[in-house]
């Protein structure tokens, strides 16, 4: 290659290197701006780390025409460039000794868009965790209004959501420390499901006095069994990191509706539901009507619930089955999906996924169990 070719190229590979140091700088300079904790503080540091190497390999790469004679020196240096290898410094921040390493220029420009690569990947998964825990936070902001307004218009138990609206500022404190720590699964979910909890518990609170067991119709029974077991389900899946972690009972209005047959109920001399309106959609019962219309929408509402619930149980089996069978062809890919720990793993895995004996907490166990077991062999 000429001399002059060569110097361009030199000078198009810097070119490279630096316009991508700026871009990572500015990456994680917008992202990392709180003071941030955990497994994020780890991630903001790798990136750090990894901005730190690029870097060193754009400094081994500044214009060849620096200096006080810029003729001579250029071409020294594209002698030097044209025989031997660059001479790239990478520094430490703890005052250590440089480690010096002597790369060709196509070497320094690979290993730069790699470091870049790499620091592109710890920014978005950054912020994939930021947008999956505010998510969780955003679902959570709603369900604790909701009973608070209610309770405001009750004008009693006004104390009793406080204590979930505390657990929420706490998580969100926590979520803004260290997000990609929370959306992993493990204490966070398990902080999740206590809030959800707390919430049940305000709702119970708030509910009317109507709301005796010994006094509500088979319809109401039915449903509110079929609204208990939904939500069980949502809690349980949000635990193993399943589904979307919102509450499926929201979509279906069913308070509504309860609230209209407690209401009858009130109305009612003997207790039983009285007379209501016609009956729509679930959470429309109108205000005069037949109460076996009403018992009629308490059954329709039910159903609903019930097929809610084998459509979350239905995602969680195929979620699971998919992470699955990621990770059995990873193992392949690396030449070990027969390697005697993992088959057995994965034979116990797809039993506990057996549609007839699926149960979300057991078959999330097992799944990862066989992931963890091949990260540690194919490691």
């Amino acid at each position: 290659m000429p001399d002059g070719d060569r110097l361009d190229a030199v000078r198009a590979a810097h070119g490279l290197a630096a316009e991508w140091l700026l871009e990572a700088q500015a990456l994680i300079t917008g992202e990392f701006r709180a003071p941030v904790t955990g497994v994020t503080a780890g991630t903001e540091t790798a990136a750090w780390d990894e901005l730190h190497v690029l870097g060193c390999l754009s400094l081994a790469l500044d214009p060849m025409d620096d200096g006080p004679d810029p003729a001579a020196r250029r071409n020294d240096r594209l002698a030097r460039l044209l025989t031997d290898p660059i001479e790239v410094a990478f520094t430490s921040a703890t005052g250590e000794a440089p480690r010096i390493e002597r790369l060709c220029l196509d070497e320094i420009v690979a290993a730069a868009r790699e470091h870049r690569a790499t620091i592109r990947r710890l920014v978005d998964a950054y912020r994939a965790a930021v947008r999956f825990v505010e998510a969780d936070l955003d679902r959570l902001r709603r369900d604790v209004a909701d009973p608070r307004l209610r309770a405001g218009a009750a004008d009693r138990g006004a104390t009793a959501p406080d204590v979930p609206a505390v657990r929420l500022a706490g998580l969100e404190r926590e979520a803004a420390a260290d997000p990609v720590g929370c959306a992993r699964p493990g204490p966070w979910r398990d902080a999740l499901a206590g809030l959800a909890d707390d919430l049940a518990a305000v709702r119970r609170a708030l509910a009317p006095a109507t709301d005796d067991p010994d006094r509500l119709t088979s319809g109401e029974r039915r449903l509110r069994s079929s609204v208990e077991r939904l939500r069980g389900l949502a809690a349980e899946a949000a635990r193993e990191g399943l589904g979307d972690g919102g509450d499926p009972v929201a979509a279906l209005d069913v308070d509504g509706l309860l609230a209209r047959a407690a209401a009858a109920r009130t109305a009612s001399p003997n207790g039983s539901a009285g007379p209501v309106g016609p009956v729509g959609p679930v959470g429309s019962v109108g205000p005069a009507g037949p109460p076996g219309e009403l018992e009629a929408a308490l059954d329709g509402a039910a159903d609903q619930v019930d097929a809610a619930r084998r459509r979350l149980r239905g995602r969680c089996h195929l979620e699971l089955g998919g992470r699955l069978e990621a990770y059995r062809q990873r193992a392949a890919d690396e030449g070990r999906a027969e390697h005697p720990d993992l088959e057995q793993s994965y034979r116990e895995a797809r039993d506990r996924l057996r549609p007839d004996r699926f149960a979300v907490t057991a078959a999330s166990r097992a799944v990862r169990a066989y992931q963890q077991a091949v990260n540690e062999v194919t490691r």
